[in-house]
């Protein structure tokens, strides 16, 4: 009676088996690690009663009087289902799990989550965008009314060649850095901050990172003034400060969403109509001057108010933040050719080429407020248009620096981190406007070149030549803290600020070797030992 019993249930069982193989999809059924005949006796007892549990479900399995509970294996890592997410995604929380208020959690830590935009991991090589994708984000940076303003500043303070020179100069040096930071993050499909945390550690990266985020606000902020300044009734206090919020307010937003629905659209459509409307503007202020060779001869109207290094030094320092953090937008390139292509564009492209039309605009209309230049030549509505349209790439991107840097640098969701960049933003636009956006702006770049050159000097050191071009992300191989790149952040800081503030000679606050030989200096005995180490092991790994 047993016997017949037993058959029964292992014929039920079989039948259930059957119905759920055809139910799971084919790549499903493979990635089990387990025979039919595993899944047959799963799903029954040895009373011979049937049981209709899911093959993942716990069943019993042994000889009679000794039962002993087992799990089907897991799935392997490597076959997933075609509707699954793979498994380095953003986190989402699973709506479909049975314990839904641990699952789900508040609708703040959902949206958080969703707006990581892979800020904590290594992209996932699907993710990857394409070489004109890429160009226009990095342009969205350049082809900016920020480039255009120190254009203008060379053409008020010097002939045309003169202005020419350093803007190619610091448009040259400014690219070669930009090169070896952006081959980090496309190689190793990175963020800046991530990067900055293999390099000075998971604690010693707040400091570098905070400087990062904190900065490129200040840009977003400053950006912000000069957009305002240029719409109408942009000189009153009280719709100046309306024009702020909002448009902090917007760029907060914008760059909330990240790359993809964010940083790529604004782009595609603002930076075409910039590079339009400012070469209408170059060619309107060549007419207004009496032609091209008027503009080349004419004499600057602010001329001995500036050295032309000091100028160079700040035309560097202008895109040394942003140079440091193209791993942000490189990590989407496909190949590293992306890097070389994308860096001409957004550099000597963008940037070279508004500080040409700047210094055109300088020389041909003599004016120090950008809106009130437009309206001498003509076109100022159409440039008001334009600037406000530019604003959303050049700001959104450097919100969106910000936010990476400051999650690393505060341990905030990077939602958090872009409300609160937005708020210094929107502050810091304000106070430009009323102290003179061109004097505040030139002062605020001028303090860049304290902090800011030394930052990419450490990262390119420590990942071409400590680590030989591999990163180890691992928990393991990350340390606490790198304390020979803070010691060479620290050191650098000092000397800047010392020969700054305590004898006048800003010549050494924006040398971009600075960080990277301390750098090295400190870190001469793992350089002798991981020297020594190839030479008696070829292969062996790159150095943490």
């Amino acid at each position: 009676m047993a016997k017949g019993a037993g058959r029964a249930g292992r014929g039920a069982a079989r039948l259930t088996g059957r119905r759920h193989r055809r139910a799971v999809p084919a790549l499903r059924r493979r990635s089990l690690s387990t025979d039919d005949s595993v899944l047959a006796r799963a799903s029954g007892d040895h009373q011979g009663i049937p049981v209709t549990a899911p093959p993942r479900a716990v069943g019993h399995q042994g000889q009679p009087g000794k039962t002993r509970v087992t799990h089907v294996p897991r799935r392997p890592a490597s076959v997933r289902c075609p509707h699954m997410p793979p498994p380095y995604a953003n986190p989402t929380p699973d709506h479909t799990s049975d314990h839904a208020p641990e699952a789900r959690g508040s609708a703040a830590h959902r949206v958080a989550e969703a707006t990581e935009d892979y800020s904590a991991d290594r992209l996932p090589p699907e993710q990857r965008r394409s070489t004109l994708s890429i160009t226009l984000v990095r342009m969205g940076f350049t082809v900016s009314a920020t480039d255009l303003l120190y254009g203008m500043s060379l053409g008020l303070f010097f002939p045309f060649w003169t202005g020419l020179a350093i803007a190619v100069g610091s448009s040259v040096v400014v690219s070669a850095v930009s090169i070896l930071c952006g081959l980090i993050g496309q190689r190793e499909r990175i963020t800046t901050a991530l990067g900055l945390k293999a390099a000075f550690g998971r604690d010693g990266s707040r400091i570098p990172s905070l400087v990062i985020a904190l900065l490129s606000a200040g840009f977003v902020g400053y950006s912000t003034g000069i957009t305002a300044g240029v719409l109408p009734g942009g000189k009153d206090p009280w719709l100046s400060l309306v024009y702020c919020v909002l448009l902090s307010a917007a760029y907060t937003a914008l760059s909330i969403v990240g790359f993809g629905k964010g940083l790529t659209w604004v782009g595609r459509i603002s930076v075409p109509l910039m590079l339009v409307t400012v070469v209408i503007a170059a060619v309107a202020a060549i007419r207004h001057a009496g032609g091209l060779a008027a503009v080349i001869e004419a004499q600057p109207v602010r001329a001995g108010e500036a050295t032309a290094f000091a100028m160079f030094a700040l035309g560097v320092n202008k895109w040394m933040t942003g140079a440091t953090v193209t791993p942000d937008i490189t990590r989407f390139g496909k190949s590293r050719a992306t890097v070389f292509t994308t860096t001409v564009a957004e550099f000597m492209v963008g940037n070279f080429g508004f500080n040409l039309l700047g210094i055109l605009l300088g020389l041909g209309v003599g004016r120090a407020d950008m809106g009130a230049a437009f309206g001498v030549v003509g076109i100022g509505a159409l440039a008001a248009f334009a600037i406000f349209v530019q604003g959303f790439p050049h700001e959104v991107n450097n919100m969106y620096a910000a936010s990476l840097a400051g999650r690393t640098a505060v341990d905030l969701p990077r939602i958090t981190v872009n409300v609160i960049a937005g708020v210094m933003a929107c502050g810091l636009a304000y106070y430009g406007l009323t102290a003179g956006i061109l004097d505040a702006f030139l002062t605020y770049l001028g303090y860049l070149g304290y902090a800011i050159p030394l930052i990419p000097g450490i990262l390119v050191a420590d990942y071409f030549l400590l680590r030989r071009g591999r990163y180890d992300l691992s928990e393991a191989a990350v340390a606490t803290v790198n304390r020979r790149a803070v010691w060479a952040f620290a050191t650098g800081l000092a000397i800047n600020l010392v020969l700054g503030f305590g004898f006048g000679d800003h010549s050494g606050t924006h040398s971009q070797l600075t960080g990277a030989l301390l750098y090295v200096l400190f870190s001469l005995p793992q350089l002798r030992a991981a020297r020594a180490a190839r030479r008696s092991d070829p292969v062996s790994a790159p150095m943490g």
